[in-house]
């Protein structure tokens, strides 16, 4: 899989559904553009909790993390149409994941930790530093360095533009990562001792 984006236009979007391997999954959304600097887990669901609250109120627009379901375009076989009409000007960072529970053929291994409990795209070194340029700057790498999502800017004039910082962060990723396996282990461990 070359290319796991492709821009179709004016509010629409595509994403390869080769990201997971499932003809359905689920579009993680956030309309702030940096990530948390830390893995406050408890704070984390926190803000959840208010951005949840949020998409209650009338004239809801996308403002807030959410997920969307999504399933195989009609129309452009082997990828997930995103639309973004009612997204406003901005922005934002997501993901795609597996509906919750369900291990994707392609994704991250469901695990017993906050957000684990969906699959996630599997974004191995092989992959990131052979991507093509145009592709790497959909990447963002977060802030806590949990690992990548990919970001896009929305214009006024309703285009779509990547936003990310994939051609900064790629080449690093293999030292980068390390950080993030102990991170994960301590996570897991943490989880087992809660059982």
């Amino acid at each position: 899989m070359e290319n796991f984006i492709r821009i179709q236009g004016r509010n629409l979007f595509l994403l390869n559904k080769d990201l997971l391997g499932l003809n359905e999954a689920q579009l993680w959304i956030s309309p702030n553009p940096e990530s948390p600097i830390d893995n406050n887990d408890q704070r984390v669901l926190q803000e959840r909790a208010k951005e949840e609250a949020k998409k209650n109120m009338p004239g809801h627009r996308i403002s807030g993390i959410e997920a969307v379901n999504l399933a195989e375009s009609e129309k452009f076989l082997n990828w997930f149409e995103v639309d973004t009409s009612n997204w406003q000007a901005g922005i934002y960072r997501f993901n795609i994941h597996s509906k919750p529970y369900i291990q994707a053929p392609q994704g991250t291994v469901l695990r017993p930790i906050r957000d684990g409990q969906y699959s996630w795209p599997n974004f191995s070194d092989e992959f990131l530093l052979n991507l093509p340029n145009e592709q790497k700057q959909f990447l963002y790498l977060e802030k806590n360095k949990a690992g990548f999502c990919m970001r896009i800017e929305i214009t006024e004039e309703r285009e779509i533009k990547p936003a990310g910082d994939g051609l900064r962060w790629i080449e690093q990723w293999p030292e980068l990562k390390k950080e993030t396996e102990a991170h994960y282990k301590e996570k897991m461990e943490q989880a087992q001792r809660i059982k």
